[in-house]
């Protein structure tokens, strides 16, 4: 089974959504800016993670540029673990997680890969 991290208010996201919908993979949604994910779920998400650790934090988003962890490296994993620890708004979306890898959604087509 599959991991969608999703969240409804970002169109991104709910393309992925339908994609995950329309397969045939069995995909579990966590709607992670209600249930924050652990420093556990994160670290396996970075783990995971196919591509740069960067890429995980939506750099562009004002509460990440307005905040402390706006100067930090975003290529060292513990940065992107503590600002996605206290930020969780920031964490690009969607990502589909299969245990082997995640894909970052960007665009959701990339999903393919996993959903078939």
């Amino acid at each position: 089974m599959a991991t969608l991290y999703h969240n409804p208010r970002c169109s991104k996201s709910r393309q992925g959504l339908e994609l995950c919908n329309d397969s045939k993979v069995k995909v579990e949604v966590v709607h992670y800016l209600k249930t924050n994910l652990t420093k556990s779920e994160l670290e396996g998400i970075i783990s995971r993670l196919d591509g740069c650790v960067s890429s995980l934090i939506r750099n562009g988003d004002d509460a990440f540029k307005q905040s402390q962890y706006s100067t930090l490296d975003l290529t060292d994993e513990n940065n992107v673990l503590t600002i996605l620890i206290k930020l969780p708004q920031v964490m690009q979306r969607p990502l589909l997680d299969d245990g082997k890898r995640v894909i970052i959604g960007r665009p959701p087509q990339d999903f393919n890969e996993i959903l078939g």
